[in-house]
Order: structure tokens, then sequence, then C-alpha cells
């Protein structure tokens, strides 16, 4: 319990949060968290004072940390709640009516709407198009035909990534770097980030949706 809510504490704050042993539930309610700080405006900036430090922390060695229990996201209530405030979004339909995740790591929001990204015809083969729906930022992409979309997010710590060579996304705080369909490529972190979360994404009436949850 204590560190999963210091966790989100700390991501609500603006601080590095501390790694901890998780479970698949408590993984979805993180990115949620993740994702509702970084709806904050401003939030894809990182401080200056982040920046400065960066470079030093980069330089040393993670300390190992002793594993801390696992609790279930019902524990996350109040911290949720907090980062909700933060960033501006209702919680009750961000969480309770909001995001699932179906075995193929698709973000499935059950109280959802389809968001138009683009024109189909801009949506070239070999295109990344960013898009903003207020409740996700992201990316779309078209290869070998098929459309994919994921949530424009680093997993670490909330930070907005940025389209690289045309083919891969990178965090500009930490250096992740992820590909289109959401796969890690490479990090330097001392623990493993998952994946990016995928969105359900179609081609319809000649434009390009999304399917993200309603606000």
């Amino acid at each position: 319990m204590k560190g999963l809510r210091r966790y989100v504490e700390d991501l609500i704050k603006g601080r590095r949060p501390h790694p901890f042993p998780v479970d698949d539930a408590d993984a979805d309610a993180l990115r949620l968290a993740i994702e509702l700080r970084a709806a904050r405006p401003g939030s894809d900036a990182p401080r200056e004072e982040f920046v400065a430090d960066l470079h030093r922390r980069l330089a040393e060695p993670e300390p190992a940390r002793p594993p801390l229990p696992v609790r279930r996201r019902l524990v996350l209530g109040g911290a949720l709640a907090g980062a909700g405030a933060v960033a501006g979004v209702s919680i009750d339909r961000a969480f309770t009516r909001g995001p699932t995740f179906a075995g193929d790591g698709t973000l499935r929001p059950l109280n959802g709407r389809w968001h138009t990204v683009a024109a189909a015809a801009e949506l070239t083969e070999g295109a990344v198009v960013p898009f903003d729906a207020g409740s996700i930022t992201g990316f779309v992409a078209r290869r070998a035909g098929r459309l994919r979309a994921v949530s424009g997010v680093c997993t670490h710590q909330g930070c907005r990534l940025h389209v690289e060579g045309g083919a891969r996304l990178r965090c500009p705080c930490h250096r992740a770097l992820f590909a289109l369909d959401g796969k890690v490529l490479y990090h330097r972190l001392s623990a493993p980030i998952p994946a990016l979360p995928r969105l359900a994404v179609r081609e319809a009436r000649g434009v390009v949706e999304v399917y993200v949850t309603a606000i």
C-alpha cells in the first residue's frame, strides 16, 4: 500500500516516482494515473530544474530497493482523485467508466467515443499523425496498409513522446524508445517498463478515427 500510494503522490507532485513490484491490476491503475497527470496543460515540457537534475541522475546507478507489498487499485481512490483534479479530468468518468485493457493490450474505454484524427487520404503509407482527444493523446500510423494507434505518453513517468526518424517514438525525459505498435525498443532504466497501450482505430467514411474515453 505504501509503495503504491507513494508512487501516485510523487507523480501528482512532479517528483520522480519510486519503482515497486506490481501486478496487472495495479499496472492498469498506474497507467491511468500517468495519463491523468500528462493531461495537465504544459505537462509535455519538462521543468528546467528537472532537466538540470536529469544529467546527474542518468550518471548515477539506481539504488537497490527491497520489494514492497502489492496492493489492489482500490487503495488508489484518493490519490487518483487528486491526479484527476490536477489534470482537470473527472475521476469517476476516467476510472470507473473509463479504460480497460483487452488481452492484446488495447485500451478499450467502457464509456467511449470515436475521435477523428485525420482524413484517410492524408494518412498515407508510412505516415505518423499525432492527435489530442482531450482524454488521451497518441499517434496513428499506417504501415503495410494497416492502421495502428498507441498512447502518446511514456509508461515510465508520463512524459509526452515525440516521433523520431518517422518510425519510432522517443521519450524526452529518460530517452526510452518505443515502436509504433507500442513495444519497448530501448531504455536505460533499472527496471523494465510497460509497452504503450494500444488504441482501437478504424477507417470509416473517409476518415481515420480512434476510440477514446468520452469527456
